[in-house]
């Protein structure tokens, strides 16, 4: 969010409260009303009036181009042209974006300062080492509607090698095959500032806050377990779910990423580990006897989405955050994990004799992580480390969970170059790969990895889990598992959701509710790879006659979507996310 706040305060200008106007073949920007920003517009003008090349842009632009397109090209264009400095530095540029911000109302002022106050160092740094010009900025915040194909991780076309199959080991049988039990809990986003009977719907990306006093004109205000808004998880939320899950036993746990709450523009780094080291000792408190397996999430770093390889040194180093890890997950973790936590935030580990699990750190494929676009290839050579570690699991029998927090889905945040070498690992090393397991979309999705378009042979599969969060507009949820002790495949999957709604009712306790179960939900005789791929295609071939896909919809936002049917083109939308890999989406 706060990287975007850069490009959209100049696009905002001209898409709404500035009007682009052509004068003498000019470009200008006529500001809606006077004010301390009027100095920076002029100053935008002035520049554009000594840069014709601004204006032959705009006139130039095709008639496919959106107006954000074009306005936000020229826009950034002249902006960085205004505050370069010789050397190539941009010292006046937060300034202005800063002023800009308060000026056009875009967010509040203490989030105007304190997002562009995070980001300045990064955004500074990036912009004096590879000289970005503004079509490019705006590439990354419109990369849909205005791509820029000269970035480098669009035409980077760089390959991971990976070894061709070979006569492996038999597998490595358990002596002890009886059923494990496994919980997820995946997107916390804990809010220490929650605070029932504040403003749900308020002028801040985060409400239901100690600070958003000003209750709105629909007198909407927070419950005391928490609010199907834009809001985070209270303390005591979380509490009662760790409470209450506690009452089972675990097999073990894995923890998906994205502890913080929403407020990325008043955190700092102290913080962050502050509240690292507070979630752990309390999972630790409830689940003292249960080993847990945890992934690293893009929320978890300051500022947020920022994760610079380990080469970029100094101020922007994060070497403060995977110390942080190290020390924080060494309690279960074994010591080779914790050095590869400690170089680069992702780890291996064997959980039982014959099973292996691997812990990806998916912010290397952040499409919201700037730093990827200094040396998108393979950062930290992850995925390089990905295939050593799958060929050692193939070589030594062992078979191989992988957990993480982004999934790497066609149409999430995940980098496009990446994503398809990911593919094609995983599609070489299918046989040993039981199952994948992401956050992040904070919904309840499953994700099934073709080899091509026709969608005939499926590869793998994947399970996103619901988040502990209602950001934004949902209930709170965790997932259990089901796994069979001998071939590790997933049996079964049962979703708990607490419906705010019944539990904010004066006088009534929370109650974890089973939502569902996945084999009873959908009808299926199994939760294998080929189950999932026959019902995927029924939603796709319209033979859904159990009519189970209103039922994934409805899962899908945990019990509470936005609309009570999914007609055609939501169908659609959804249709087109459940399929990944390394091919040309059709849709």
């Amino acid at each position: 969010m706060m990287q975007q706040l850069v490009v959209l305060v100049v696009a905002y200008i001209t898409i709404v409260n500035c009007l682009p106007l052509l004068q003498n073949n000019r470009l200008h920007f006529t500001p809606s009303s006077g004010g301390e920003s009027t100095n920076h517009i002029n100053e935008i003008n002035d520049a554009l009036n000594k840069a014709p090349l601004f204006t032959k842009q705009f006139n130039k632009a095709s008639p496919l181009s959106t107006l954000e397109c074009t306005a936000c090209n020229v826009a950034l264009d002249a902006a960085l042209w205004k505050y370069r400095t010789p050397n190539g530095t941009y010292p006046g540029l937060p300034g202005f974006i800063i002023t800009l911000c308060k000026y056009l109302k875009i967010e509040t002022n203490s989030v105007c300062e304190g997002m562009i106050h995070e980001l300045q160092n990064e955004t500074l740094f990036l912009l004096n080492k590879l000289q970005l010009t503004g079509s490019q900025l705006c590439g990354l915040i419109f990369p849909t509607s205005c791509p820029a194909k000269d970035l480098s991780w669009n035409n980077n076309k760089w390959v991971v090698p990976i070894p061709k199959p070979h006569k492996v080991k038999n597998r490595v049988l358990p002596k002890n095959s009886k059923e494990l039990k496994v919980l997820q809990i995946s997107d916390i986003h804990i809010d220490l500032l929650y605070k029932p009977g504040s403003a749900a719907n308020c002028k801040e990306p985060l409400c239901c806050r100690d600070n958003t006093r000003e209750v709105g004109q629909d007198k909407v205000t927070a419950g005391y377990w928490g609010t199907a808004a834009a809001c985070d998880t209270p303390y005591w939320t979380l509490e009662n779910l760790f409470q209450r899950a506690s009452e089972d036993k675990f097999d073990y746990i894995i923890w998906t990423g994205d502890l913080p709450a929403h407020n990325d523009w008043s955190q700092t780094r102290e913080g962050q580990i502050k509240l690292l080291s507070n979630l752990t000792n309390l999972l630790t408190h409830y689940f003292p006897n249960t080993p847990v397996y945890p992934s690293l999430g893009n929320h978890e770093s300051n500022p947020v989405n920022s994760f610079p390889p380990n080469y970029v040194k100094g101020a922007n180093n994060i070497s403060w955050l995977y110390d942080a890890l190290a020390k924080a997950w060494s309690p279960w973790l074994p010591q080779d994990a914790i050095t590869t936590v400690r170089e680069s935030g992702f780890y291996t580990t064997i959980v039982k004799p014959g099973l292996r699990l691997v812990s990806m750190n998916m912010n290397y494929c952040n499409t919201e992580n700037f730093w990827m676009l200094l040396d998108p290839v393979d950062p930290n050579g992850e995925l390089a480390w990905l295939v050593k570690t799958l060929e050692d699991a193939e070589d030594n029998g062992e078979v191989v969970h992988i957990i993480g927090h982004i999934p790497p889905s066609m149409t999430g945040d995940c980098l496009k170059v990446w994503r398809n070498n990911y593919h094609d690992i995983i599609s070489r090393y299918r046989d040993i790969i039981m199952a994948q397991f992401f956050g992040h979309t904070h919904k309840d999705e499953i994700e099934i990895q073709y080899n091509d378009s026709s969608l005939a042979h499926p590869v793998s599969m994947a399970y996103i889990a619901p988040s502990v969060t209602t950001y934004t507009k949902l209930f709170p949820s965790y997932r259990t598992y089901s796994m069979d002790g001998n071939s590790w495949k997933v049996l079964d999957h049962s979703t708990y959701t607490l419906n705010l709604t019944e539990a904010n009712t004066q006088g009534a306790s929370p109650i974890w509710k089973l939502e569902y179960s996945a084999r009873a939900e959908y009808n299926l005789t199994s939760l294998d790879l080929n189950s999932w791929h026959e019902l995927y295609r029924s939603w796709i071939n319209n033979s859904d006659q159990s009519k189970s896909f209103q039922k994934y919809y409805t899962n899908f936002y945990k019990g509470n979507p936005p609309n009570k049917e999914c007609d055609r083109d939501c169908k659609i939308r959804f249709l087109c996310g459940i399929q990944t890999g390394n091919y040309t989406s059709p849709c």
